[in-house]
């Protein structure tokens, strides 16, 4: 279970890119299309994912309890992974309807005010530090053991990808309000 989670996390973060990319280019007021499809797809996977990660968690707990040994100082960082996919669930929710809406058929884009703003750029933190704490456990799970030397460029052009994404939410929102 563990390894078709991988997989769909893979997939999630492929798309995740394009779309993250393209929708900056659109609200950077550069491109024409954020790729719905894209998004869409991506958040099937997302779901996927979600339900795989609370049945691999519920089976950890459930570990934890018979055995009477939890570690909880000593795996925060499982808890931190846990808590950011949360938020994460909890942001995207959020951002799926923030930009626009169906009016008889026809989108229609919503005015993006500074609320939204700070919505998205949380959203854009908790998916980074999602995302970024859990890199070490994806390639663990691709039985990728040399990757030490490759995890702080695999960080750093993550990072430069989450803030791009924060920069093109701060334009978008200055080209409604400027």
């Amino acid at each position: 279970m563990r390894k078709l989670n991988g997989i769909i996390t893979a997939a999630v973060i492929v798309l995740f890119v394009i779309h993250a990319l393209a929708g900056s280019y659109q609200m950077a007021g550069v491109g024409q299309s954020a790729l719905k499809p894209v998004a869409w797809t991506a958040a099937g996977l997302v779901f996927a994912h979600i339900v795989i990660s609370i049945i691999l968690t519920a089976r950890s707990i459930k570990v934890w309890r018979r055995t009477g040994v939890g570690y909880f100082k000593e795996n925060k960082l499982f808890w931190a992974r846990r808590i950011s996919g949360a938020a994460v669930i909890f942001l995207l929710l959020i951002h799926m309807f923030a930009i626009g809406t169906k009016v008889n058929g026809v989108f229609r884009l919503q005015e993006f005010n500074t609320p939204k703003l700070v919505i998205q750029i949380l959203f854009v933190s908790a998916l980074a530090v999602h995302v970024i704490s859990n890199v070490r456990p994806l390639l663990i799970t691709f039985g990728i053991k040399s990757f030490k030397s490759r995890i702080s460029e695999i960080i750093i052009i993550l990072s430069v990808l989450f803030a791009v994404m924060g920069l093109a939410f701060v334009i978008y929102w200055l080209r409604w309000n400027g």
